[in-house]
């Protein structure tokens, strides 16, 4: 006998469904907040962007600024690399994987956007992900500092504060002298470690031989996130 053509999806199905429609509402609203910015961007735009229903968008978010919200929220986990023996080649590898991620996803580029735009609402947390990279950066300086590969003259903290300016800096050069897409952050991500590890790396670290080349992106073992 054949199976009913009108069996109903399975409770995993519905699931993965509502998933990869709120995907794709995120997805949707990183572009338009990257094109036009948060106040100018409305939900009407998303929804055309998204090719989706009313009611599909509101089952997942009642604002704009929700969706803001959850956009923020992916914004440091999508840059995860896999851990290393090098914790110092970990942070560069990070720093470039997310570089990277500027260049190609509208995510990445929408959140830094959100962050300096004016015109988003007061209880946004648009700095949450800067607070996170530091955290981050923090915890792998931490690491650094524990095998006897951190310069006396910084301690984790500063480090990482450090780090995480000289990439914000180079960024948003990048951004102003290329548009959007950064086409030349990832050799600024070079210099900037060219400059950064001399004086922050011991010897022994440096003798390891890091990897901090423009390409580096390319041999960092990593799975991209989807684009939506």
């Amino acid at each position: 006998m054949h199976g009913n053509p009108h069996t109903e999806p399975t409770p995993r199905a519905l699931q993965k469904r509502s998933i990869e429609t709120r995907n794709r509402i995120i997805h949707a609203a990183a572009q338009i907040f990257d094109e036009k910015g948060y106040a100018a961007a409305s939900i009407s735009m998303i929804l055309d962007r998204a090719q989706l229903t009313k009611g599909a968008l509101y089952h997942h978010f009642n604002a704009k600024e929700q969706i803001a919200e959850a956009l923020l929220e992916v914004q440091v986990p999508m840059s995860r690399v896999r851990p290393q023996e090098s914790k110092w080649q970990e942070t560069i590898d990070t720093s470039f994987i997310y570089a990277r991620l500027l260049q190609t996803h509208p995510e990445a580029r929408a959140g830094v956007r959100l962050s300096i735009d004016g015109g988003v609402p007061s209880d946004l947390d648009v700095y949450g992900p800067t607070r996170q990279w530091i955290e981050l950066a923090s915890y792998l300086m931490t690491q650094v500092d524990a095998m006897g590969h951190l310069s006396a003259d910084w301690t984790a903290s500063s480090a990482a504060e450090l780090i995480q300016s000289s990439f914000v800096g180079a960024q948003l050069t990048s951004l102003q002298i290329t548009g959007p897409l950064r086409s030349d952050l990832t050799e600024r991500i070079e210099s900037m470690w060219k400059a950064l590890l001399p004086g922050m790396a011991t010897m022994s670290a440096l003798k390891r031989g890091l990897d901090y080349e423009a390409d580096r992106w390319t041999r960092i073992p990593w799975e991209e996130p989807s684009a939506g």
